[in-house]
């Protein structure tokens, strides 16, 4: 019985680590636009990480400002052409992935038609 009771604590464990692949650093670079189902490039454009807290969107030449939050996973725009847009980030393949989701955008006024999904391309 002891022996069950520790597989199961030792395999729930390592499924535990497993989905909890956070990202622990946002990399510089071209963070390709699409709808959720990938039909499309949003109109907004591409985003790109300049460095470690400015970024810009490809269809704009403005330069704003932005923090990454390990913690909560998020992406704080603090100005620019995203001001305010809510993003939040997770590991896919073990490269970045920044999303956009409708419901928390459209109570910071940004109308989406569906989850922008943003992959990290280099």
């Amino acid at each position: 019985m002891k022996s069950i009771l520790l597989s199961v604590g030792i395999s729930f464990s390592l499924f535990c680590a497993a989905q909890s692949k956070e990202v622990s650093k946002l990399l510089p670079g071209k963070y390709e636009t699409f709808s959720k189902e990938k039909q499309s490039k949003w109109d907004r454009g591409d985003i790109m990480l300049i460095d470690e807290n400015t970024y810009k969107i490809s269809t704009d030449k403005e330069v704003g400002e932005y923090k990454f939050s390990v913690t909560a996973q998020r992406i704080f725009f603090i100005s620019g052409p995203l001001k305010n847009v809510y993003a939040k980030t997770f590991l896919n393949n073990n490269a970045p992935v920044i999303i956009l989701p409708v419901s928390e955008n459209e109570e910071h006024g940004l109308k989406l038609s569906t989850e922008i999904w943003c992959y990290y391309k280099h």
